[in-house]
């Protein structure tokens, strides 16, 4: 039987207290007959020779239960008769299953003034258990808006053969934690990084480029002196007037084939022992403009770690290598074992080799498995390496790894010691079923986050796509002390599946203290939600000010869940407000799409998502957005277009291997040669290094076009140096910033 709770016998808990409904039938011991069951209907008639129905008595409970057995390749549907609900609450429904074959769902579904609501099924609401036990199904929505009544939907399609029993509607509510305390750290003031001048030498085809960092901590009316210093002699200061309009300066008095190194002071300051040098630089013609550090071995790399790890001021690298990657996505043949393991390893700015580790069989070589981070966690102006690692080789038959221990690491950034190691956290296990492994077991993610707007936490995320656990931790002293958690699972559905490929960290609220944006959900710094838009996994997201016509900042979506509209768009950061969406429908918006301002004629940023229709449906859809969600083109630029700011104006450029190009077309520089890693401010004035792999090679590639202005290191602004951190995990997004460049005054401060 189809068998419904009546008002009042069914209370049930599903992470908190349910008020059951009060539905026609509930029991179905009024069984009627197969093709017409009293309060309820068939959507596909059993009559029509692809459904066979029978009430039989191998029941869950009570005496009868029913039993579906469908041909297939269509769908068949059986839902009970309308009950009033409350538009905005939440609601479970719950269903006892019995599959023989095939698969059965569960659902809720809305009636507005339109017709029929149909809400995103959970995991939980899918049958596919073949083992001839009953199991209880559960899935649990919101009422949207204007919906007034809903109805337990039942469904299924290609052959089935299923029992379905006792099927329970009632309202869900939240057991999530209130009062939560805000975080008060160990730092009694904001802890940042100390940085040097980055100088950097760049040869342009006879003369030679120098670019330097300007700080946040200089008067706005500083000005520089740059000196060469060539075999050992006497320095020699090469500008007649202090440089005060960019951080930059070409030396045309170099002689080709001659190494030369470069120090920048301020203005009227002469070099001590400790002043900044560049690295030695051959002047040459043929515009190299890159700088290389050699690796170990032959090998590329899949992502790379930046931070300084021994204190002096300059950025160092750590990647991780091999370039490949194994994604735990469960579809047929998708899935592979894992051919090799991970090396971590670590190399100073001047390409000075220091340490590597291998992560062993226990981590699989895949992004998802293998999250890490660089930055200095205990304020000694040295950064900590943050990593998962395993232990043996507990690989499964097959390859999988879905059980022995697992750590969270933290190694010295300059010598790769263990500084400290615990079991990692969120644990395995707490989702269940076929889907745990690559919805939530093996999507792991990491970020530092100012909770306090003073202290570095280390914030921890298991899950992506159903369940998401998210843990702030601090690390002083030696000691790692949990802060808070939260779990996807204690909060209205509106918070389930939201996370995406990459975390973004910023003060969305403007209360001084970092929020952490998991996907389409903002997790407040005490771990309580702050909003969500409810419409599950984007692909691609961005936050800062990307709109500069308005106050605030602004989130930017690309959703890869299918919508019939919003799935790309962009809201108000503090609130989760809807300021634009795309009307139509989506299949799956894929990848890092690309938000940077590229048109100098239009105000604020520019969004390029591309889609991926269904294998049976359209074709791929690409589309550029300006700030206001005006389409200007809808040009394929692929999934995830790069683009840097690199040549003089305020605008970013277009990254590719033939060219670096304007929005335009133009050329404004060479290509690249490698797969492109990172994009970040690393060395030299406010223009931002492109980091590839090539084989046995890590390139940086620093523009040699002369400044127009100069600018405060974009290291500097928090949201760019959090966007840079996590570029060595996930989808790799170039990073944005807090504040629009284009209408910052070049002596403002962010």
């Amino acid at each position: 039987m189809l068998r419904l709770c009546i008002a009042g016998t069914c209370v049930m808990a599903v992470c908190g207290l349910a008020v059951g409904m009060d539905l026609s039938n509930a029991g179905f011991e009024d069984a009627g007959t197969a093709d017409n069951i009293p309060g309820w209907r068939w959507l596909t008639v059993p009559a029509d020779g692809k459904v066979k129905v029978e009430l039989v008595g191998q029941a869950h409970t009570g005496s009868k239960c029913v039993r579906v057995m469908h041909e297939g390749p269509d769908a068949w549907y059986l839902k009970n008769s309308p009950v009033p609900v409350q538009p905005g609450k939440a609601y479970v429904a719950k269903a006892w299953i019995l599959v023989k074959s095939g698969t059965a769902r569960l659902r809720i579904v809305g009636i507005d003034g339109k017709g029929d609501v149909r809400l995103r099924v959970t995991s939980k609401g899918k049958a596919r258990t073949t083992d001839d036990q009953w199991r209880q199904f559960e899935t649990v929505n919101e009422i949207p808006s204007g919906c007034t009544k809903a109805y337990v939907e039942l469904y299924g399609d290609y052959e089935t053969d299923v029992l379905v029993d006792d099927v329970q509607l009632a309202e869900w509510q939240s057991v999530g934690v209130v009062g939560k305390h805000k975080v008060s750290g160990w730092a009694p003031k904001r802890v940042e990084e100390k940085i040097g001048r980055g100088v950097v030498a760049i040869p342009a085809g006879g003369p030679m480029h120098v670019s330097w960092r300007l700080l946040k901590t200089d008067p706005v009316d500083v000005g520089f002196d740059v000196h060469r210093l060539a075999d050992g002699s006497t320095p020699v200061k090469l500008n007649k007037e202090p440089i005060c309009k960019t951080t930059d300066f070409v030396d045309t008095t170099v002689k080709l084939g001659s190494s030369y190194a470069y120090c920048v002071t301020m203005a009227g300051e002469p070099i001590s022992a400790d002043s900044e040098r560049s690295l030695l630089v051959e002047a040459s013609s043929d515009r190299k403009s890159y700088r290389s550090i050699r690796l170990k071995g032959k090998h590329t790399f899949q992502r790379v770690g930046i931070g300084d790890l021994d204190g002096d001021g300059r950025y160092d690298f750590v990647i991780k290598q091999p370039n490949g990657n194994v994604d735990p996505y469960d579809a047929p043949g998708y899935w592979k074992k894992s051919p090799g393991t991970y090396k971590v390893e670590a190399y100073r700015h001047d390409g000075t080799f220091l340490w590597e580790l291998d992560l062993g069989w226990s981590i699989e070589q895949g992004v998802w498995y293998s999250p890490y981070i660089v930055y200095d966690l205990d304020g000694d102006g040295k950064c900590e390496v943050i990593l998962k690692t395993g232990q043996g080789d507990p690989r499964e038959k097959d390859g999988h790894v879905l059980t022995g221990p697992e750590y969270l690491t933290i190694l010295e950034g300059a010598t790769g010691k263990t500084k400290l190691k615990t079991p990692y956290l969120p644990p395995r296990g707490e989702m269940t079923g076929p889907k745990a492994y690559n919805r939530y077991d093996s999507r792991n993610q990491m970020a530092i986050a100012y909770l306090d707007g003073k202290t570095p936490c280390l914030i921890v995320e298991r899950g992506t796509y159903e369940l998401v656990i998210v843990q702030a931790f601090q690390f002083h002293g030696g000691k790692l002390d949990k802060l808070w958690t939260w779990r996807s699972d204690q909060w209205p559905p509106r918070y389930w599946g939201q996370g995406a490929h990459s975390i973004r960290i910023a003060d969305f609220d403007s209360d001084g203290r970092d929020e952490v944006l998991i996907g389409a959900a903002v997790l407040d710094d005490d771990g309580t939600p702050l909003w969500s838009t409810g419409l599950g996994h984007p692909d691609h997201c961005y936050v800062g000010d990307l709109d500069p016509t308005r106050p605030g900042m602004e989130v930017y979506f690309g959703q890869e869940i299918a919508v019939d509209r919003n799935g790309m768009g962009m809201v108000d950061a503090a609130t989760g407000k809807r300021l634009w969406g795309w009307p139509e429908r989506t299949t799956h918006v894929h990848s890092s799409g690309l938000v940077a301002d590229l048109d100098h004629t239009l105000p604020g940023a520019e969004c390029y998502s591309k889609n991926k229709p269904h294998p049976d449906e359209g074709r791929f859809e690409c589309w550029v957005f300006d700030a206001k969600g005006n389409v200007l083109d809808k040009t394929d630029r692929g999934f995830a277009p790069r683009a840097a700011y690199w040549d003089a104006d305020r605008q970013r450029e277009l990254l590719g291997k033939k060219a670096i190009t304007d929005y335009d077309g133009s050329k404004v520089g060479p290509g690249v040669e490698g797969r492109i890693i990172a994009v970040a401010d690393v060395i030299g004035d406010w223009r931002e290094e492109i980091i590839t792999t090539v084989a046995g090679e890590l390139r940086m590639y620093t523009t040699s076009i002369p400044a127009g202005d100069r600018r405060i290191c974009l290291m500097q602004d928090p949201i760019y140096r959090m966007d840079v951190l996590t570029e060595s995990m996930g989808y790799m997004q170039i990073p944005t910033l807090s504040y629009d460049m284009e209408t910052q005054s070049v002596a403002a401060k962010p």
